[in-house]
């Protein structure tokens, strides 16, 4: 029910921002730019009401107190004072020694079908383990990602010493031999370049 009272609150926003604020002080322009799923019959008494001073002066007031408000209430009809002793309990159970899944449910009580406590009302359970579970495999599939650029950085440096071993031990036995000639052998791609060619 509160999530239709929500739906039902933006709504009306939502039309007076585009049909009736552009359109003040012209009757005519609102009716001829009204919304067609309300029949004019209809939005002839909401363009009453949003100009009645009374109404005008409550919306500028409490515009502005949102604008003043730093953190907003989302506790629908649940003021803040029952918040504190619930909160106070829950300190209470702890330092009791409860565990807190068992102080939380002391407290707040069981959890409800098909909901789950403190997160948003599209997150149910079924949702909430799925995304555990991806969270899990991308966190295994970086993992796996970190470990092979180990490995390749791992490989990089053997090869690079083993090519400093070769150019040293012909640098020893066979001065005139072009060196890095030779290296260029130790290449996957130049191996298979030369292969290719010996075939041809």
């Amino acid at each position: 029910m509160t999530g239709v009272q929500g739906a039902w609150k933006r709504y009306k926003t939502r039309i007076k921002k585009k049909h009736f604020e552009p359109y003040l002080g012209n009757i005519e322009n609102m009716l001829a730019n009204r919304p067609l799923e309300i029949l004019e019959v209809q939005f002839r008494k909401l363009i009453a009401y949003w100009s009645i001073p009374a109404v005008k002066a409550m919306c500028v007031v409490n515009s502005e107190n949102r604008k003043k408000q730093k953190w907003r209430h989302k506790m629908g009809p649940i003021n803040f004072a029952n918040v504190r002793v619930d909160l106070d309990k829950l300190t209470y159970f702890q330092e009791a020694r409860e565990t807190p899944t068992d102080a939380f449910q002391k407290v707040f009580g069981k959890e409800n079908p098909g909901r789950v406590r403190c997160f948003e009302r599209t997150v149910t359970k079924i949702s909430l383990k799925k995304n555990k579970e991806i969270n899990e495999i991308k966190k295994q599939s970086e993992d796996k990602v970190a470990s092979l650029k180990t490995e390749v950085h791992d490989y990089k440096q053997r090869v690079e010493g083993l090519e400093d071993l070769v150019r040293l031990l012909l640098q020893q036995n066979s001065p005139d031999m072009n060196i890095d000639e030779a290296l260029s052998l130790l290449h996957p791609n130049n191996h298979l370049q030369i292969v290719h060619k010996i075939q041809i």
